[in-house]
């Protein structure tokens, strides 16, 4: 036995770190985007009442939604 050979993670803890995969954080490099991505945090109650409310009217994703206010809202303002 080596002099820190305890220190070397054994057991199920070892088998289950060795099998996490890591994404990385996308970049420019990866997405091939001029602008950089920017993450937008909402409430979740609000973001579950926009998707029942899309839902039961049968209209577009929450996310598509959000794409058309926000570039409308843009034009509003050029």
């Amino acid at each position: 036995m080596g002099r820190f050979d305890y220190l070397s993670k054994t057991g199920k803890k070892a088998k289950k770190e060795a099998g996490r995969k890591v994404t990385p954080a996308p970049d420019a490099r990866r997405t091939h985007a001029p602008d950089p991505v920017e993450a937008v945090y909402l409430r979740r109650e609000t973001v579950r009442a926009v998707s029942r409310a899309l839902k039961k009217g049968g209209g577009e994703s929450v996310e598509e939604l959000a794409e058309d206010l926000l570039l409308a809202w843009l034009r509003a303002r050029s």
